[in-house]
């Protein structure tokens, strides 16, 4: 989600608010225009600001990183946790995420009986 989580997409909805009083009586055709208009201009005024956003990112992590080193280094010494050992949980990650995606063609139809079995019971 990155360090401001649902921000942006609250910014994003927030602005498209303005939309809803100069569409509310237009056209279909005209509601999609408006709209369209919107994030092409919200788009580029993100390009334009693109720089000062990821310099204030990378000036954030470095912040980040000199501030909560400490914490993190306290908490690995207290969980007697190496760095050998998070190096293991991270290629651990990185496989499950590569074959989260992959189910066995027996789990597949494990699934489907059940949701079949569900819909059964709702019909009885």
């Amino acid at each position: 989600m990155g360090l401001e989580d649902l921000e942006t997409l609250e910014r994003v909805f927030g602005s498209s608010n303005a939309l809803a009083p100069v569409t509310r009586y237009a056209s279909t055709y005209r509601r999609h225009l408006f709209i369209e208009m919107h994030f092409k201009q919200w788009n580029e005024d993100k390009y334009l600001n693109l720089a000062t956003m990821l310099s204030n990112n990378y000036r954030q992590a470095l912040d980040i990183i000199k501030n909560d080193g400490r914490a993190v280094e306290e908490a690995k010494l207290s969980l007697q946790v190496t760095d050998d050992d998070m190096e293991a949980w991270k290629v651990e990650q990185e496989e499950y995420f590569l074959t989260l995606g992959d189910e066995s063609e027996s789990k597949v139809h494990a699934i489907a009986y059940v949701e079949l079995l569900q819909k059964l019971r709702q019909l009885e």
